[in-house]
């Protein structure tokens, strides 16, 4: 073995410090990666690295954490020493006058020091200053609760992402900012009420678009360009399709999230025939659509969010691996998917929908795959009224034709269950008849269960019970179960279940 040539004794360690012996680069780059209370924590390791840690390119100031005059007299250090600034983030409500000079001082500084991300919040009735949208290093932009003038001035060349929310700006000048900055890839704005309608030129390269809040109804997204890749439509009130565009222009989008759409199956049939490379189709709150029939050779993840007035879904989509339904499982909802891939199914739903007939519409899901190797499943609580009981007895004489074909053919194998029932309280004879359901639908080899540690008695030694007692019984099929407990965590309880049917 090699000796420590600094070492004055074998066996004896060397006391240098290396830490101080590293440039200030390297300790700069490293502190980068650390929020300004990460980095005072490092402080302690040596003098040198200390000078660096007040001297961290990446700001953020909060009211509940520093006062005006200290930031104030850590701005005019890095001003005065002209340290590099990466991010400059403040959050700081202008309750008095003197912060707003301040804001733009302190802004000027960072500009000047070549910043590259600006986050600003909390800033009531802050106007953001000329010099701010001429800053050629700035990168990312995040602003919230503040107002925009119009600049004709503008040379934002490296801006690629702006996010604006609550924020008052003028249709023109977000329309200038668009089109003037022209590695623009994202824009999101959220609950800017003063913008109705926005133009996507021909040349931007915009690929994330994200609108949220109270759209107008008749609020419109021309878009002349086909880099859009992402577009994410959140609305409160109830909106047509927002996008004009001429055929075409939406080959490349992959990624399509919609809220409160009021376009009609039909219409969105036709929609989805131009979106010729889209992944993913998320639908919320979109009651509009009863019956609808999505048919797609590149769809891997579709999600149907509190859209109560499904009645009929049919998924053709040979490489879906991904399908995610919240909501009422209940009749006369139908969903029928048909893919080739392995596909892993999101259940969220309240236990009282989980009956005979809810089983069934999950059972004819599974059906329909080629395979499943992952059905997860969150419950909620939710008891039947018992006005609702005579009801349910006339549901069940209905459906007694139909499901008792359904019971000749087998359940369904499935690789894993993931059950979350942190939110559900069962009694015992529930929990034997959602086990003889699911059971029914489907057999897992393995079923994993993460619960609060306070809840495991609660919330697994009941379900363990039901199991064991499933296995002694000569009616039930399933032979052997293996429990395996993993502490990830404090507060977690992870519970796996090896199944042998």
């Amino acid at each position: 073995m090699m000796k420590d040539c600094n070492n004055p004794k074998d066996g004896q360690f060397n006391s240098k410090d290396r830490l101080s012996d590293l440039p200030d680069s390297i300790r700069r780059r490293i502190v980068s990666y650390l929020d300004t209370k990460e980095a005072y924590r490092t402080s302690v390791l040596s003098k040198r690295w200390n000078q660096v840690c007040v001297t961290n390119p990446n700001l953020d100031f909060y009211r509940q954490k520093f006062t005006v005059e200290y930031i104030d007299t850590r701005m005019q250090r890095y001003s005065k020493e002209n340290l590099p600034i990466t991010t400059f983030t403040l959050d700081h409500p202008a309750a008095d006058l003197p912060l707003g000079c301040k804001v733009d001082e302190w802004l000027e500084i960072a500009v000047r020091n070549q910043v590259a991300e600006i986050n600003l919040g909390g800033l009531a009735d802050y106007k953001l200053p000329r010099f701010l949208f001429c800053a050629n290093s700035l990168r990312h932009l995040h602003f919230s609760n503040v107002e925009i003038p119009y600049y004709e001035a503008l040379d934002l060349v490296s801006l690629e992402s702006l996010v604006l929310g609550q924020v008052v700006v003028e249709e023109r000048m977000l329309f200038h900012i668009v089109s003037s900055c022209l590695l623009l890839k994202k824009l999101v704005l959220s609950f800017c009420d003063s913008i109705k309608n926005l133009v996507i030129p021909r040349h931007s390269k915009l690929e994330y678009l994200y609108i949220d809040g109270n759209v107008p109804e008749d609020g419109r997204v021309i878009l002349e360009t086909s880099s859009l890749k992402s577009f994410m439509y959140n609305t409160n009130g109830v909106n047509p399709w927002p996008i004009i565009s001429n055929r075409g222009l939406l080959r490349n989008l992959r990624h399509l999230l919609v809220t409160s759409l009021s376009t009609t199956a039909k219409a969105l049939a036709e929609i989805l025939l131009e979106l010729t490379s889209l992944e993913k189709l998320v639908f919320i709150c979109c009651d509009m659509l009863s019956n609808i029939k999505i048919s797609h050779t590149q769809l891997k993840h579709i999600g149907f969010y509190d859209c109560d007035n499904l009645l009929n879904v049919v998924i053709d989509a040979p490489n879906l691996n991904k399908f995610k339904f919240d909501g009422e499982i209940e009749p006369p909802l139908s969903i029928t998917i048909h893919s080739q891939a392995s596909c892993t199914i999101h259940v969220r739903t309240k236990a009282r929908y989980l009956d005979t007939d809810g089983f069934f519409i999950l059972k004819k899901l599974l059906k329909g795959l080629n395979s499943c190797n992952v059905l997860k499943f969150m419950l909620f609580d939710g008891r039947k009224k018992s006005s609702e009981s005579d009801d349910d007895d006339d549901d069940d004489n209905d459906n007694e034709e139909e499901s008792g074909n359904a019971e000749l053919e087998p359940p369904c194998d499935i690789g894993e269950l993931n059950l979350n029932m942190s939110y559900c309280e069962f009694s015992s004879s529930l929990l034997s008849a959602f086990l003889n359901g699911l059971f029914w639908t489907c057999r897992p080899t393995i079923i994993s269960l993460r619960v609060k540690s306070g809840h495991h008695k609660l919330k697994v030694e009941p379900l363990l019970n039901k199991l064991t007692d499933m296995v002694k019984c000569l009616e039930h099929p399933l032979k052997q179960i293996e429990v395996e407990e993993t502490n990830n965590d404090s507060q977690y309880l992870d519970v796996q279940l090896s199944l042998r049917w």
